[in-house]
């Protein structure tokens, strides 16, 4: 059963949800830009829970039930959101899972706060710091990719219905779940809740697209960060991710992260949107964090 807990992290609140018993090893679930917590299905959950796992999944600030912020912010103040999160449910140590920019805030926790890990899980991300793979210039056949992505993307005009926004939605969930075939299902659940469960109006999520673009352009400045990383670490990337590639996402990381786990998914797109599929990466996931708790 899930326990909804608000918790207030330097005078904003944030949306929590706890999933099994609080006496087992903490899963700290970090979600990505714009997503909301339940991102995290209970589909996705359980496999952990029954593995004995204390779960924790939360709203970024600017996202869902969480409070927004009166100033722009970069990646570092959500790694001071998580580990406010562990603080505040008193986790002295918790294994990290992050879908991709939460696996670039996995990474940063890994800097700044290693001695509150147990180990990370990058899902669907690519390297904090620069790499050789992300430098490298895009072929022909990964511009492609990225353009027929961005057409999904901006093709998507929703209004605050959801019933004639839902369309849009699919094209981008179609584009980015790869080639698992789409459960109509989860999507409609999960953009549902974009509208049922939201603080914030409909449309792209500006805040953390800025989170990330300072991100990107700021690479170069942590491209050392890697050998600071010396967590178990795991890494779970589709092979057919079309908005974070394999070779610039999982591949380039596992590259400079010798002690990884990098686990390839064939048909495996960005998104999760299969309960198949989900499950197939939890249990991934468990056997992992078995190996790897104390």
């Amino acid at each position: 059963m899930a326990t909804q807990r608000t918790v207030s992290i330097s005078g904003k609140k944030l949306w929590t949800e706890s999933l099994g018993d609080a006496a087992n090893p903490t899963v700290l679930l970090i979600c990505g830009a714009g997503a909301h917590a339940h991102f995290w299905t209970d589909t996705f959950c359980q496999p952990l829970v029954d593995a004995g796992f204390f779960l924790i999944r939360y709203d970024h600030r600017d996202s869902g039930l969480s409070d927004s912020s009166d100033a722009d912010y970069e990646l570092q103040a959500l790694v001071d959101d998580a580990i406010g999160v562990l603080n505040d449910y008193n986790i002295s140590k918790a294994h990290i899972v992050g879908h991709s920019m939460g696996g670039y805030i996995g990474q940063l926790m890994a800097l700044s706060h290693p001695n509150r890990m147990l180990s990370l899980t990058c899902i669907a991300s690519g390297p904090a710091g620069e790499t050789e793979a992300l430098v490298a210039p895009q072929t022909d056949a990964e511009k492609m990719v990225m353009h027929q992505t961005w057409l999904a993307i901006l093709r998507n005009r929703p209004s605050d219905n959801f019933d004639e926004s839902y369309e849009g939605f699919l094209g981008v969930w179609e584009r980015l779940n790869g080639k698992v075939p789409l459960d109509d299902t989860m999507t409609r659940t999960y953009t549902q809740e974009m509208y049922t469960r939201s603080n914030y109006p409909i449309g792209a999520p500006a805040r953390h697209i800025q989170v990330m673009q300072k991100m990107a352009e700021t690479l170069k400045s942590r491209k050392e960060i890697f050998s600071q990383i010396t967590l178990p670490t795991l890494l779970v990337h589709g092979e057919e991710d079309y908005l974070i590639p394999i070779q610039r996402g999982g591949s380039a990381l596992a590259e400079k992260l010798p002690q990884a786990k990098l686990e390839v998914i064939p048909e495996m797109g960005h998104m999760l949107f299969d309960h198949s599929l989900e499950t197939a990466v939890s249990e991934k996931i468990v056997s992992f964090l078995q190996s790897n708790s104390e």
